[in-house]
């Protein structure tokens, strides 16, 4: 068994520690917002009478639907719910990650690439997207967002991977695979509009690479997707919300006309914020070193025609622009935070990639360090810079400090509905949140401005989660005061 030098250990330990902390606070989720909506339309619509109401009024994300209300913890009154689907969600779109560089490097490059280097790679990542992520609550936290963008964009890593496999695999399994991807592709194509304009690409691209033998595969996927991708798209629920999203504006009809420099727009503000563009140079760091390394041992040689690298070019620019395109074309403004959480991971996986491609051909650059320090400084610097700054810190600021009084003051909240809803008063006042602090789970106004929701109740008896609660817990008056006591946690 081989060793592994001290600063490989410390550099995997770092890993771990900057995703324990986002890992381990969803022993503390709570339910927000449409994860109580759903359920209480699920309540009034009935399991399949919802689907065919959402499809009409409001989404074609038919299996994001599902998700959301039959397979929601909440419809069946298990709040406590949520907290197992976060923990076991961001488990899969671990391996996910790193089946999909499993896949792409030992099976379809022929790359020396174990599970471990997967699994490593993988965490690297998905670290950099956690310390990074524009929104982290609605992307690995939250019940319904995490199930429009994190599983749509776990059925796209599977699809591509087992598509890879099917191509490249074992010949004996290569239609077991073909099979198996058609699943994942459904979930990426109906789940999220995001998902389904990004799988364009890659289809593209799987097209042009596949091997001969393989285009019957290639033409199932294609059917099955367009089938898919034809359902979701047709529904008129999308065109509801598309105009209930859309600027009331006599000029909206005529933003095709600066659509592109808009789109640019968007994308260069997204790249130019800080985190996000260290982030993207780890990654790009990662596949180079990854690249290197295995191209110094022999165990890697990859050299692409000018033509393969014009595809593969074009396949990369089309699959981390064509987000900011949809929603200057649906919304004419920039993806929603939620959204640019899944834009940004896909951006990290995709960097990485061409990088390690890159590594093949351009000649190392023995300028950047000594040889025997270059590494080793290398992931000592990330590692420090990923603790040190971004998410990282705060998801531990929380854990420590915050998780487990929010966690309480939730349960006696939920308590103190409950008790109302029995005893059928009119009225209940709840106190505020009060905690030290909140940003990464308990994304809070008072501690920051750079978050997408509150997810306190509104001051009053008015508001959108008030209104939620009163419909769900079937409470007449939910009302907010700071006046109000604190409560403490009944049965």
């Amino acid at each position: 068994m081989k060793t592994l030098s001290p600063r490989i250990l410390f550099f995997r330990l770092g890993l771990l520690l900057a995703l324990a902390p986002f890992f381990l606070l969803t022993a503390y989720n709570q339910p927000f917002f449409d994860d109580f909506r759903n359920a209480y339309w699920t309540r009034a619509h009935g399991t399949w009478g919802v689907q065919a109401w959402l499809f009409e009024t409001w989404t074609g994300r038919f299996t994001s639907t599902f998700f959301m209300t039959v397979l929601n913890p909440v419809t069946y009154g298990w709040l406590g719910g949520v907290k197992l689907v976060a923990a076991v969600l961001i488990v899969v779109q671990w391996a996910s990650i790193g089946h999909f560089l499993r896949a792409l490097f030992h099976t379809a490059l022929r790359v020396a690439f174990s599970w471990q280097d997967a699994f490593w790679c993988a965490a690297l990542l998905l670290a950099l997207f956690c310390n990074a992520a524009p929104a982290p609550f609605s992307f690995l936290y939250w019940f319904c967002g995490a199930v429009a963008y994190q599983i749509p964009l776990i059925g796209l890593l599977n699809f591509t991977a087992l598509a890879l496999r099917s191509g490249w695999g074992i010949p004996a399994n290569r239609w077991q695979s073909a099979f198996l991807a058609c699943g994942p592709l459904v979930l990426a194509l109906a789940g999220n509009e995001l998902t389904l304009v990004q799988a364009l690409p890659i289809l593209a691209l799987l097209g042009y690479a596949l091997p001969a033998s393989s285009r019957p595969q290639w033409w199932l996927w294609l059917a099955i997707g367009a089938m898919a991708a034809a359902l979701a798209t047709v529904a008129p629920g999308n065109w509801v919300r598309a105009r209930a999203m859309a600027p009331d504006d006599a000029l909206q009809a005529y933003r095709w006309l600066v659509l592109l420099p808009r789109t640019a727009y968007s994308a260069m503000l997204f790249l130019a914020r800080p985190l996000t563009a260290l982030s993207l140079l780890a990654a790009v760091a990662m596949g180079l070193w990854l690249g290197y390394r295995q191209r110094a041992a022999g165990t890697a040689s990859l050299r692409l025609a000018p033509r393969q690298w014009g595809a593969v070019l074009l396949a990369f620019g089309i699959l981390n622009g064509i987000g900011f395109l949809l929603f200057r074309y649906l919304t004419v403004a920039a993806p929603l935070l939620r959204a640019q959480n899944e834009i940004l991971l896909v951006m990290l996986i995709s960097v990485a990639a061409v990088a390690w491609a890159a590594a093949q051909q351009l000649p190392e650059p023995h300028f950047w360090f000594p040889r025997r320090l270059r590494h080793s400084s290398l992931l000592i610097l990330g590692l420090f810079g990923l603790s040190a700054s971004g998410h990282v810190p705060e998801a531990w600021r929380e854990l420590l400090t915050s998780a487990a009084p929010f966690d309480a003051q939730m349960q006696a909240r939920f308590a103190r509905l409950r008790s109302t809803s029995r005893a059928q008063e009119p009225t209940v006042t709840l106190p505020p949140l009060r905690l030290p602090y909140g940003h990464i789970l308990i994304p809070l106004r008072q501690f920051s401005n750079f978050i997408e929701f509150d997810i306190d109740l509104t001051p009053g008896c008015e508001g959108n989660i008030n209104g939620v609660m009163e419909r769900y817990f079937e409470v007449p008056d939910v009302c907010c005061d700071t006046r109000a006591p604190a409560l403490n946690k009944q049965k």
